[in-house]
């Protein structure tokens, strides 16, 4: 089939440089209009004189002047000869033999004609291209701008901000799509909780009414149950919040991920973990989606960048920032980290080395 296309391409390409060839024009003369002009001119000034219409010393001038002037018109007569048709037809032979020619010999040198498509699914498995996703963030943004009631573009977008650590736009976002396109239990959760994220973490009031909203379309609701059980331990109601988490748990479809998180939850609240370990705060990371995971660790990594400017002194802070901007793929401000955490570290020599070690394991030396 790909040859197919090939060649009528080619086609195409040859018939595009032979349609002038085929044309057979003739050359114009401009010269020419002016001979037949004064030759008239020379004809109507002696019927005029014959007639008796004009001076017979006028008509002589006139006539000698339009004479002179066809003579000068008869010498310039010529012009360009016209291409012969010998050439034009090398030219269309050229053509269809160069053409295919040059273009065979280039493909068979720097082509893969053997080399087989990527499978469906692998593409649309594939990491999409940063730059591309911004392109499309880009565009996306653009169109919302000309078409604020597009509810539709807004819940589209609101979960990349979420993603991003735009909190102010994803929670702006997922309330317009919340407005534009009519309640449901997933807007109201999602709503709430891109609230409760940028609240770091603090389930506000507002994202309180948004879970209750989504209990009351869908009781069943996962996101809503969890955050609300958490809004209740936050307020001290640690029976009210077990009880949340513990139905939570027993109403889990088999291999639901968020269950591990939960249960981690719950040996906090009854005392079993005092402290909570990473492994603890790891599983219920590990259970949100995607981009609300994305979300959860910048808030982490900007709450811990937040408390090491007051308490420059934790050097085990300073390491594991360090990291998490490396992991955030974002070096520059790791090494913003390592010269802060330098200068608040001062003269404590051995945690300094601890810190200048870790810069020139991770290569932010500077």
């Amino acid at each position: 089939m790909i040859w197919l296309v090939f060649a009528l391409l080619t086609g195409a390409a040859v018939m595009a440089v032979l349609a002038p060839l085929a044309v057979k024009g003739e050359a114009s003369d401009p010269a020419a209009t002016d001979i037949a002009f004064f030759e008239e001119q020379i004809a109507e000034i002696e019927r005029e004189a014959a007639e008796g219409r004009l001076d017979p010393a006028e008509a002589e001038s006139a006539k000698t002047e339009a004479a002179r002037r066809l003579l000068r018109a008869q010498g310039a007569q010529g012009g360009p000869a016209a291409p012969s048709r010998k050439a034009a037809v090398v030219a269309a032979l050229a053509a269809i033999v160069l053409i295919p020619a040059v273009s065979l010999a280039l493909y068979f040198r720097i082509g893969q004609a053997n080399l087989p498509d990527m499978p469906l699914e692998a593409r649309l498995q594939a990491a999409p291209d940063r730059f591309d996703l911004a392109g499309a963030m880009a565009r996306i943004e653009a169109h919302l701008l000309q078409q604020p009631e597009d509810g539709r573009g807004f819940e589209v977008v609101a979960p990349f901000y979420l993603g991003a650590g735009r909190m102010e736009d994803a929670v702006h976002a997922f309330g317009e799509a919340l407005r534009l396109l009519g309640p449901t239990a997933a807007r109201h959760a999602a709503l709430g909780e891109a609230r409760t994220i940028a609240a770091q973490g603090a389930v506000t009031k507002e994202a309180r009414q948004n879970f209750e909203a989504a209990l009351q379309l869908d009781a069943a609701s996962p996101m809503a149950r969890y955050y609300l059980g958490l809004a209740a331990a936050q307020d001290g109601e640690k029976e009210k919040a077990s009880e949340i988490w513990t139905k939570l748990v027993a109403d889990a479809p088999p291999g639901a991920a968020y269950v591990e998180g939960v249960r981690a939850q719950l040996d906090r609240l009854r005392g079993a973990v005092e402290n909570p370990t990473a492994s603890d705060q790891g599983k219920i990371i590990a259970a949100l989606p995607e981009g609300d995971r994305q979300a959860m660790i910048r808030t982490m990594v900007e709450r811990l960048a937040g408390r090491l400017e007051k308490q420059g002194d934790d050097v085990e802070g300073w390491l594991k920032l360090i990291r998490a901007y490396i992991v955030l793929a974002e070096p520059e401000k790791a090494r913003q980290a390592l010269k802060a955490a330098r200068k608040a570290l001062g003269e404590k020599t051995a945690e300094v080395e601890r810190v200048e070690a870790l810069a020139r394991e991770l290569n932010i030396g500077g």
